[in-house]
């Protein structure tokens, strides 16, 4: 039994334009801990005036879980991991930690273990005291110093009676953009794991060892229960697709409407939910406010190389269905894909006007671990891999490339082309959400036009934009 376990999201506020969500994965570790710790305190240091653990360490503290899931900051991370007190233990897990565990065992002393993959299991058999080795998916230093990998621990479904510990947040979240916030109140539900399908720049497929992460749904009953539960407005589900069983989506709606659950929805899709009309209608009437859909090219043969599944045909097809719906529609995109021109990437912004897009989001090509990417970029010699994993060309710098992103968004997100998306947000929603949307847009609009008019005089003075 700990008698006292500090769990750390340790990234601050950056200049990000929304705000983050919940930190869902710290949430679920800190649930598993319950019946093994006296207290738990959980911090997320973009809610904290000093980001550090120290404010937080108390005499009787005794475990550390550090979610490391980005790039950025590890610096500062890793030198507020190596001021913990010593007798500390500290364990590591998330996405970053996971690719490299090496790195943070070397680099941290204090580090006990790194917990690789899906961390809940893990942390409770840590917490059982079971021998070290025989934890899956641990890494640690052993007896004689070496760093010890142990084998990597079986694909698992999420446990559906474990829910994230939601009552251990210090502070609520909202939707905020840029420093304004809507007061819509915003939260995560996870109803999936894994992906079946095998796009090569996307890793979320795989596990950290590369083998395929399969589809694995919780019950539509599981899911709605947790809904109930939450007092957000709007909740975005984690899943890398939450369309891929119509028919099961339309239970979660069935349920939701039985219920008289009024809250909104944001889900990753795919354009194939198109297909089915009924469901999309559905979703529509149990309150689903948003598809986020991979749509990544405007050419055929990157869609091809990439194994995306469908075609550009398929996909303006598909897209006549879609964009009848009262959903708000984001597509996302990739530039930089290789083999493909300037002149074609630039075509992203009129290609998605032309299906009926209300938002893109686009972003640089990168190369993850065990994405099957590395393997299509040897096979093309002009194409190469920079130091954060972006990919980049003999006649296509990667800072060249960040410009044509920036300059995609730019020509899309006219300030009129957002107006009308916020209008269309307003009629879709049937809450008190649509009010709090209403009475911020102006807030929106005003923060929209000054970040234009900064992006001009930046350009005039010849100074690099955000």
């Amino acid at each position: 039994m700990f008698r006292h376990v500090l769990c750390v999201y340790p990234y601050p506020r950056g200049r990000s334009s929304i705000t983050s969500f919940p930190p869902l994965g710290l949430e679920y570790i800190a649930a598993a801990l319950r019946s093994h710790a006296e207290k738990i305190d959980l911090i997320n240091y973009r809610h904290e005036r000093r980001p550090s653990a120290q404010p937080f360490l108390r005499p009787d503290t005794d475990l550390v879980c550090y979610s490391i899931n980005w790039h950025a900051n590890l610096g500062l991370i890793r030198d507020d991991i190596n001021a913990l007190p010593p007798g500390v233990t500290a364990i590591l897990g998330g996405r970053t930690a996971t690719n490299d565990p090496r790195y943070w065992l070397d680099a941290c002393p204090g580090v006990n273990a790194v917990v690789c993959g899906d961390g809940e299991q893990a942390i409770s058999e840590l917490a059982e005291c079971r021998p070290w080795p025989e934890i899956a998916g641990l890494c640690f230093r052993g007896d004689d110093g070496h760093v010890v990998f142990n084998p990597p621990r079986a694909n698992a479904p999420l446990d559906e009676d474990l829910l994230p510990a939601r009552d251990l947040r210090r502070h609520p979240y909202y939707l905020t953009s840029k420093g304004i916030s809507t007061g819509i109140k915003i939260d995560k539900v996870a109803g999936s794991r894994g992906c079946p399908f095998n796009c090569k720049f996307c890793s979320f497929a795989v596990n950290p060892w590369g083998v395929k992460r399969r589809w694995a749904p919780r019950s539509p009953e599981s899911i709605v229960r947790e809904i109930e539960q939450i007092d957000a407005d709007l909740i975005m589900f984690v899943d890398d697709l939450f369309t891929h069983q119509p028919d099961r989506v339309a239970e979660i709606c069935n349920l939701l409407l039985a219920k008289g659950i009024r809250k909104h929805y944001i889900v990753n899709a795919r354009t194939e939910i198109a297909e089915r009309p009924d469901v999309l209608r559905k979703m529509e009437q149990a309150g689903f406010l948003a598809l986020l859909i991979g749509v990544e090219s405007t050419q055929d043969a990157t869609l091809r190389s990439m194994g995306k599944g469908f075609t550009i045909e398929q996909v303006r097809r598909r897209f006549e269905v879609l964009r009848k719906s009262t959903m708000v529609l984001n597509a996302y995109f990739i530039v930089g894909n290789i083999g493909e021109t300037e002149e074609q990437m630039l075509s992203t912004a009129p290609f998605a006007r032309s299906l009926g897009v209300d938002l893109i989001h686009v972003s640089r090509l990168r190369s993850e671990p065990h994405s099957g990417l590395q393997e299509l970029i040897d096979q093309t010699p002009d194409y190469h891999i920079d130091a954060g994993g972006f990919v980049y060309s003999d006649r296509y710098s990667s800072a060249h490339i960040a410009g044509l992103r920036k300059q995609i968004d730019r020509w899309f997100h006219t300030p009129l082309h957002v107006a009308r998306v916020v209008l269309k947000l307003i009629r879709a929603a049937h809450t008190g959400i649509a009010l709090k949307a209403a009475l911020t847009m102006p807030a929106f609009l005003a923060m929209l036009l000054a970040t234009q008019l900064e992006r001009r005089v930046c350009k005039w003075l010849g100074r690099p934009t955000n």
